[in-house]
């Protein structure tokens, strides 16, 4: 049997959640992690939204159930099949989000845990938005990305990456991986460390725009 695989693009709906004024002075942009939805991580900014920034939280477009075919229907932005596919989609999407919503005269701060940061990641590779803040909270750098080509588009730009020290996910090994990886690629990120787990702490977003 010979079977041909054939690709066709489609329009799709995605789904975003918001709060805060069109013109407050610093914006987020916001993308959550596996098997998360986008409408309970923007509960973790509400001091943000209490000091008057407005706060974007994007909705990865591919859903599952959590526990197999029943439970609360979470998210993920790609896996392995057809991840460049998938990739682009999800750049083109984060490209919309933005220019509707991100104030260009505002302070922009970009936010990515997990998967949520890896994404943002080849989003800022690919697409190259602009940015004045790019906080990547527990999120992996990919290492199939030439970061050096970035060197000119990320000066005077500010990158921090938070992680936990109970994170299971991040262990040592990983942590020098990713240090590694930095080393590498020649990027000026501030690690900050706390004794948290794989989830977001209020104090660490405080920490990373206000410090």
């Amino acid at each position: 049997m010979d079977v041909i695989e054939t690709k066709i693009e489609i329009s799709r709906t995605g789904t975003y959640y918001k709060v805060g004024e069109d013109l407050s002075k610093r914006q987020w942009l916001c993308c959550h992690g596996y098997a998360q939805v986008a409408d309970r991580m923007i509960n973790k900014f509400d001091r943000r939204e209490a000091k008057g920034e407005k706060v974007v939280c994007v909705e990865a477009p591919n859903r599952f159930y959590w526990k197999g075919v029943s439970g609360n229907p979470v998210a993920t932005w790609m896996t392995s099949r057809y991840r460049l596919d998938e990739i682009r989609d999800n750049n083109n999407y984060l490209n919309k989000v933005y220019q509707s919503e991100i104030n260009q005269d505002s302070k922009r701060v970009l936010f990515g845990f997990s998967q949520g940061g890896t994404t943002i990641w080849r989003w800022i590779h690919d697409q190259r938005p602009e940015f004045d803040i790019f906080v990547n909270y527990a999120g992996w750098i990919p290492e199939d990305l030439d970061l050096k080509i970035l060197g000119d588009y990320l000066k005077g730009k500010k990158l921090i990456f938070i992680y936990g020290s109970q994170d299971e996910y991040l262990t040592k090994d990983r942590i020098d991986a990713l240090e590694m990886i930095i080393e590498r690629s020649g990027l000026d990120i501030n690690i900050i460390k706390n004794s948290g787990n794989h989830s977001i702490d209020r104090d660490m977003i405080d920490l990373a725009v206000e410090k």
